[in-house]
């Protein structure tokens, strides 16, 4: 890797149909388009959708240069693209949570029993199926892009709850499910599960790893986690279809007592998996592993000082790496 640069002041980055989106307290920089913006606007991408809030009341995408009121039929609303998105409101007397979705300019209007609010969801665009998580964290709601109920997900026991960084869709048909059981406030044990997302049928279950698994799908629809102990790190591999795990330790004399390797900080591109050093004692590392030999290929240093820590995965493109420090308000921008 090459560094390129290091901005400052950096409230917001995103890429945009890989473009890069720079916001900061007055403008918003979306590749060679400059825009302005207020101290207390609210701006956000998904799926390829740049939206901006104003005074976090009108909400606004952006298209063609310019900003685009939206005016959706409900209250919270999310895009899937720029053709498709929802907007939703919980009627908690009839305990109904009503939907319009928009696709193409063509609304539906869809309602879904359930006794608790649901939350913000996933649409797996190539299965055409909707994954609604109801508050609470213990139950997951499968249902066709129609609104066809599938299959509910449902946890029993009393001290576990879904993890829903953890709810991963891979392979032809397989969602995987994380489950956490806090043991005290510093301990929790995790279990991952594998179901067949269009009947629900269970595959396999990992049970009780005291990791925290974090899963990016590799160019070999594997799943893969890394964890560090010991001053040694660890790549997890999963294969969705059948749940077999496989470990492999990752040795370094880069790593040491004041190293902190956290899987949420981990991404993959191709055959590459990237991940952060928030280091005790000294300046945030990135590194690379290498998938196809397991070992690792470069650690390096970022301009910033100690405390300051990356809280979120790299971004990452065929030709640059963007690790974007969102509490010190520094984008780090490297060449591969």
């Amino acid at each position: 890797m090459k560094y390129l640069k290091k901005i400052e002041g950096v409230k917001y980055f995103f890429l945009l149909k890989g473009e890069e989106v720079v916001a900061t307290a007055n403008k918003i920089q979306i590749g060679n388009l400059s825009l302005n913006a207020a101290p207390d606007d609210d701006v956000f991408c998904e799926n390829d959708v740049l939206t901006k809030r104003e005074h976090f009341k009108k909400q606004f995408t952006y298209k063609d240069g310019k900003w685009n009121e939206d005016s959706p039929r409900y209250g919270d609303f999310q895009y899937f693209s720029e053709n498709l998105y929802y907007s939703t409101e919980y009627d908690k007397d009839a305990h109904l949570q009503r939907y319009s979705i928009i696709e193409n300019g063509k609304e539906t209007l869809c309602e879904i029993k359930s006794e608790q609010r649901i939350l913000l969801h996933q649409y797996i665009r190539r299965l055409s199926i909707y994954i609604f998580p109801e508050i609470g964290n213990r139950s997951l709601l499968f249902y066709t892009k129609d609104f066809q109920f599938l299959w509910k997900y449902q946890i029993e026991e009393p001290d576990v709850t879904i993890n829903f960084r953890g709810v991963t869709v891979a392979g032809d048909s397989v969602v995987v499910v994380k489950k956490q059981r806090i043991k005290d406030s510093f301990d929790s044990l995790y279990s991952v599960e594998g179901y067949n997302i269009l009947t629900g049928n269970k595959l396999w279950e990992i049970k009780d790893t005291p990791f925290y698994p974090c899963f990016n799908i590799g160019p070999d629809n594997m799943l893969y986690s890394i964890h560090y102990q010991e001053d040694t790190l660890f790549v997890e591999k999963i294969d969705p279809v059948d749940g077999a795990l496989t470990k492999h330790e990752i040795k370094s004399g880069d790593f040491d007592s004041h190293t902190r390797i956290s899987p949420s900080t981990a991404a993959l591109y191709g055959d590459k998996l990237y991940f952060t050093d928030n280091r005790w004692k000294s300046a945030c590392s990135i590194g690379v592993i290498d998938l196809n030999t397991l070992k690792l290929e470069e650690m390096m240093k970022l301009d910033t000082h100690e405390g300051v820590d990356s809280t979120q995965p790299p971004l990452l493109t065929e030709d640059k790496v963007y690790v974007f420090m969102r509490l010190a308000g520094e984008l780090h921008v490297l060449q591969r």
